[in-house]
């Protein structure tokens, strides 16, 4: 059996836990995991400790600095610099191909991300390694990243996407676009999220984030009309959050901030942060969703149940659309300029259309998902069907 080399955004369960990162890992590992079996799947992250706890794979330290702080090292911290230059090689010399999942990764807003993953691309183009990178969302990029990017996945067996319309403007290489690996994450009860949805009754989930330029009124803004929104269906409001740096920052800061806006035993906010399967779980037992995360949509898009997403800029709207595009849905969101006006008419219209929802749903489960598995197939050496580009012409693997 192959070994594979993953790298990912991911911590495993605890305090730094990231939601939408964890869920299309634990999707990449699983799917791996039967393919090729998990001893032979070893993950580089920033923070691996509980990784072979969550996930049952090993794991190691993948620092995510710029190429001016690795340079930097070699003079303030030169055990620290050949040890993290000999772990690359280490690693990539023992495995058979090398995987990027999922996520917003390879794209200049994050340069140390970035330039963390090229450096060990290209110790992995030099050893002739199979690259694939899936589910991603690729850019933008300053233009020295452009061109490095270009020439790390020049060779790349497999540069799969979950966007339509941006990503494939990025880069110089053909993609493949699949659904966001999150769409076939399963939903699996814990006692912990079951207990939460029996103590609900009946229930929205909500979920909300700080983006961007938006300041405290804007965040209770936008929280009062997502409360009316779910009270005027006499719902109750189960707030899942999706990343709480040290556990208590982040989304459940947000939350905490808002819950005043709540009739007491109306809001629940689900903390401390439980796996991603068990939020999709939750996220099934609800009536509806309103989000401003776009993995909180894709949970609830992928499994049938009525959504409306609130953006606050072009990205986040583009994101947010592109959730509802990619199965085939009208895109219910609106901007927080806007939410007052329009919240309650979107709610009503996407549970008016419940039969659209779960039809999409529906419909991914059968040749959309062996779309998403192509690429896994192909790191298992067990793809047998031809491969299709990004504009559906039959083709041959890149390298094969």
């Amino acid at each position: 059996m192959p070994k594979i080399l993953m790298l990912s955004d991911i911590t495993g369960l605890g305090p730094d836990y990231h939601v939408g990162d964890e869920a299309m890992a634990q999707v990449a590992i699983e799917r791996l995991g039967k393919l090729v079996g998990k001893e032979n799947l070893i993950l580089g992250c920033a923070s691996p400790a509980q990784v072979p706890e969550t996930y049952g794979i090993r794991a190691f330290a993948f620092y995510h600095i710029t190429d001016n702080q690795f340079r930097s090292m070699l003079w303030t911290k030169p055990l620290s610099y050949f040890k993290a230059f000999a772990m690359n090689v280490y690693q990539v010399a023992r495995c058979d191909k090398v995987l990027v999942c999922g996520g917003g990764n390879m794209t200049s807003v994050w340069p140390g991300v970035l330039e963390a993953r090229l450096r060990l691309l290209k110790v992995a183009n030099f050893f002739k390694k199979d690259v694939i990178l899936v589910s991603q969302t690729i850019g933008p990029f300053e233009q020295p990243h452009r061109e490095a990017v270009d020439r790390a996945l020049r060779k790349a067996k497999w540069i799969g996407v979950r966007d339509i319309n941006f990503s494939h403007t990025q880069v110089s290489s053909p993609v493949h676009f699949a659904l966001d690996d999150a769409c076939y994450l399963e939903k699996r009860h814990s006692e912990y999220s079951r207990s939460i949805s029996a103590d609900s009754g009946d229930f929205a989930c909500i979920s909300m984030r700080k983006f961007g330029d938006m300041d405290d009124s804007d965040v209770l803004r936008v929280a009062a009309a997502i409360e009316q929104a779910v009270r005027s269906h006499n719902l109750n409001s189960v707030f899942i959050p999706h990343h709480a740096p040290m556990g208590t920052k982040g989304d459940i800061a947000l939350a905490n901030q808002i819950k005043h806006l709540w009739k007491k035993e109306s809001f629940h906010l689900v903390d401390p942060i439980p796996l991603a399967s068990e939020l999709k779980a939750l996220t099934a037992d609800s009536q509806f969703v309103i989000s401003m995360r776009y993995h909180q949509l894709v949970f609830a898009l992928s499994i049938g149940v009525p959504a409306v997403g609130i953006y606050v800029d072009e990205y986040t709207q583009a994101k947010l659309t592109g959730s509802f595009e990619a199965l085939g849905l009208k895109p219910l969101v609106t901007s927080i300029n806007h939410v007052d006006d329009n919240l309650d008419a979107l709610v009503s219209e996407a549970l008016e259309s419940r039969e659209s929802f779960e039809a999409a749903a529906h419909k991914i489960q059968q040749e959309e998902k062996k779309v998403s598995e192509r690429p896994y197939r192909l790191l298992a050496d067990v793809l047998e069907e031809p491969l299709a580009d990004s504009i559906g012409k039959p083709t041959e693997a890149k390298g094969s």
